[in-house]
């Protein structure tokens, strides 16, 4: 049986000259955030945007080997003390406070790089999400995403983005969706929690836009979900829509009871 790289390696040797191909048609740059390279074992967390924001314009001509290397400024996500560049503050900065670390750099954890993934749907570059790309560069996002997901067997995915299980809704092929199942929690907010490919996945707004509720309820939400949706045997334990409800029950229980008098 393969290796997780050797999977990672056959499936980039697979996608990546369709990716260089389709950068010439749509005049567009593509690349992936965190080095693949890195991984050569079943991770913690994949953690998932959109696509990279910037304008279009030029095209990227990668070998497999320089699109698993990741971006090549990834880096220099944290300056020399250690803490993270003022740069990426809001991105990696704002997600890392979804998932309760502080600004220093944690090794252990978050910032290993075989324990943990930063990627995107796309890899294409565009300043309006899907909106803004082509067809054909959409539908082959999906299925790389969802193959690439399936080689690297996170614990838990984090999708940075309101509107991304819609978008899969609206976009992605008929096969995809069949592996994807979500639920908006409460009403007046748009916060997912769902599964992909039977792994636990929560949707939250993205750290560089407006955060809902408050800017400390995106990691209560997030929390309380994996805290939720408990799984035996690599099955879930209750059907998504019954965690919803005792995720519900769980705020409630707070808003009712806390009873705070100011």
């Amino acid at each position: 049986m393969k290796t997780i790289q050797e999977q990672l390696i056959d499936w980039a040797e697979n996608y990546v000259p369709q990716f260089n191909d389709l950068s010439q048609q749509v005049n567009t740059t593509f690349y992936t955030q965190s080095p693949l390279s890195s991984v050569d074992s079943e991770i913690d967390s994949l953690i998932i945007g959109i696509n990279p924001k910037g304008n279009k314009g030029g095209y990227t001509n990668l070998t497999a080997e320089m699109y698993l290397n990741g971006n090549p400024n990834w880096d220099n996500r944290f300056s020399s003390d250690g803490k993270i560049s003022k740069d990426w503050a809001k991105f990696v900065g704002g997600t890392r406070f979804f998932l309760g670390y502080d600004n220093n750099r944690h090794d252990d954890s978050i910032d290993n790089d075989g324990k943990t993934v930063w990627t995107n749907i796309s890899p294409f570059q565009s300043n309006k999400g899907f909106s803004d790309l082509p067809k054909e560069v959409v539908s082959i996002s999906f299925v790389s995403t969802l193959e690439l997901i399936s080689i690297l067997k996170p614990k838990r995915i984090i999708l940075l983005g309101s509107d991304i299980f819609s978008m899969i809704d609206k976009y992605a092929p008929i096969e995809i969706k069949e592996k994807i199942e979500h639920i908006k929690v409460l009403e007046s907010w748009n916060l997912h929690i769902g599964r992909i490919s039977n792994i636990p996945t929560v949707c939250v707004n993205h750290p560089s836009g407006q955060w809902a509720i408050s800017n400390k309820f995106i990691p209560v939400f997030i929390f309380t979900y994996f805290l939720t949706d408990r799984y035996e045997n690599g099955k879930p334990v209750n059907k998504l829509q019954k965690v919803c409800e005792i995720m519900r029950d769980e705020f409630y229980l707070w808003q009712t009871r806390l009873n705070i008098q100011k």
